[in-house]
């Protein structure tokens, strides 16, 4: 029985990873380094610190252990500075619809606070009961823990709780954590998204989760 619908931000309530791949493009661009923009959004769900290294050996270049942190932070500004948030259709609208359904509801993702702030403000936030950024976690995606960790903030077992995400270090922390998985092509094609247990085919269609979930559950409106 599907008590609570936990989500992704970046590629499921935000359109904002191509920014992401921009700032690491221009940061890697001045090491004198190109990273593919398929690269970000397959490993998007890993926290900064675990993809730079990652990245540094895509692109063939070297940045000194001590510079990580800032290169990240360095990263982080800039993705600030050039970011135009867009929300992808129905997006709310579908948290709505699930909240006034009865559903607990959370938001789960690898970016930053500030970057989490950055990207919905206050009274969107509002809508979520709960909220796992990277800076919550010691592991990111494909790790169980961020998910764990929404599912025990919200009060439900893992086993009630349903996941929307776009990227398979999403699905694989989702599958991790004992918690059904419902993924949309939004970001990469539907090749890298078959391990989860729905794919469904545009972000339009988020408004089919609150009847899907309904048919899954006794649940179902209060």
């Amino acid at each position: 029985m599907i008590q609570a619908v936990l989500f992704d931000l970046d590629g499921v309530i935000a359109d904002t990873l191509h920014y992401h791949y921009l700032a690491w493009a221009h940061m890697f661009e001045k090491l004198g380094g190109t990273i593919s923009k398929e690269s970000v959004f397959l490993h998007e769900g890993r926290t900064s610190r675990e993809i730079l290294p990652i990245f540094l050996r895509e692109a063939g270049v070297t940045l000194e252990n001590g510079a990580h942190e800032e290169f990240i932070e360095r990263k982080r500004r800039y993705y600030r500075s050039i970011v135009r948030i867009r929300y992808f259709p129905y997006a709310f609208e579908t948290v709505e619809e699930i909240r006034r359904r009865g559903f607990r509801t959370a938001l789960v993702t690898a970016s930053s606070r500030r970057n989490m702030e950055k990207s919905i403000d206050p009274d969107r936030r509002s809508l979520f009961d709960a909220i796992v950024t990277g800076d919550d976690v010691s592991q990111a995606k494909p790790s169980p823990e961020p998910y764990l960790a929404a599912a025990r903030q919200v009060g439900v077992p893992p086993a009630n709780c349903l996941v929307v995400e776009n990227a398979p270090l999403g699905i694989a922390s989702a599958r991790n954590a004992g918690m059904t998985c419902v993924a949309v092509v939004t970001t990469l094609p539907i090749e890298h998204l078959r391990e989860a247990d729905i794919v469904i085919g545009e972000i339009r269609d988020l408004l089919e989760l609150p009847p899907l979930i309904a048919r899954r559950t006794s649940h179902g409106t209060p």
